[in-house]
């Protein structure tokens, strides 16, 4: 089969590779679409001194069961499916109590960038039909902005600003409308994708390299700032400091981008503001269902719209065009860019 193989950096290449075959437990997958994430292009930006042995990322997919491996009995070929890519210990505290995202044996994987892929059966979640390819590309980002407006504890009447416009921030803007927001304040660039987010939900777009954010955020909450901010750009930018000077008194602020260089903040606006500050890391479970499922069961019931957000859609033999469009935002007005394998 063909597969782009990473082999660091920008160096990607599509070779062909034996064809997977699932073993016991496991489910072979055709791989419709898969997303290029954020932690995908952090890998694209960082150039290795030396050519890393090859792997194949994508981890955003959606795709169809075309072969099991035995006992496999939850699934039948034909089935469509969205992959959850992250698997736990199920035996730690951690798991026990439903928090596998932090377990502390939590493994990745990846290899949607493939014309096949194999997965747990566990990590298989069925579509029904009303939720498109898009929707099942998307539903591993909708799961992330779950985790985080349920970490957040967003409640109807709450004024919420998102500060990041990329895939993480415009599903944050969804969900949060789902949960109740009475209003949403998007602050990111270039204008395209905060356009988006008003077109989706109504939101308030904010600039950052054409406006005073903080005033603007002010302005439209009467003065008061917001009561949930969510940090959604990650990086090296400092955001956890205009994230406190945004948020109302009792506000919380929730980081759910990961940073790679150390985060400050004026001590003077959350002490004074009595501000509560919360991480958020991937989607966990929430009472009797994963979080994951409950993102594909907001997208069946159409209560978010995953097809605003997918701006590029790229052949695989295009892979290297479709990370340089994902990387050049503000040339392309990129969003979700999705790469179709077996098109």
């Amino acid at each position: 089969m063909k597969a782009a193989q990473f082999y660091g950096g920008k160096d990607i290449r599509v070779e062909m590779v034996p064809d997977p075959t699932p073993a016991p437990e496991q489910v072979l997958v055709k791989v419709e679409a898969a997303g290029i994430c954020g932690s995908d292009l952090h890998g694209y930006h960082r150039q290795p001194e030396k050519q890393l042995s090859p792997r194949i990322g994508g981890h955003e997919l959606t795709g169809e069961i075309v072969d099991i491996g035995k006992d496999v009995s939850e699934h039948k070929t034909g089935a469509r499916v969205a992959i959850e890519p992250i698997s736990p210990c199920n035996n730690c505290p951690e798991c026990l109590n439903g928090y596998y995202n932090i377990c502390s044996n939590l493994r990745h994987a990846g290899g949607g960038f493939a014309e096949y892929m194999v997965a747990a059966k566990s990590n298989a979640y069925e579509l029904p039909d009303s939720v498109s390819v898009e929707g099942g590309a998307l539903a591993e980002v909708y799961a992330v902005a779950v985790h985080a407006v349920n970490r957040a504890m967003v409640s109807p009447g709450d004024r919420v600003a998102i500060i990041g416009s990329g895939p993480v921030g415009l599903t944050i803007a969804q969900v949060a409308d789902v949960a109740g927001a009475t209003s949403i304040a998007v602050l990111g660039k270039p204008d395209a994708p905060i356009q988006i987010a008003h077109e989706a939900v109504g939101a308030v777009p904010i600039n950052v390299d054409k406006t005073d954010s903080v005033a603007a955020i002010m302005d439209w909450s009467d003065g008061r700032g917001a009561d949930v901010v969510f940090e959604a750009v990650g990086g090296k930018a400092n955001t956890l400091e205009r994230a406190t000077e945004i948020a109302a008194k009792r506000g919380r602020v929730c980081m759910v981008g990961g940073h790679g260089a150390p985060l400050t903040f004026s001590e003077r606006f959350a002490r004074s503001r009595e501000l509560t500050i919360i991480w958020s890391f991937c989607y966990g479970r929430r009472g009797g269902k994963t979080e994951f499922r409950i993102a594909i069961d907001l997208l069946a019931a159409g209560k978010i719209d995953p097809n605003p957000l997918v701006t590029h859609r790229f052949e695989l033999g295009d892979i290297s065009k479709a990370f340089a469009v994902a990387a050049g935002r503000d040339e392309y007005g990129s969003v979700k860019v999705l790469v179709t394998p077996n098109n």
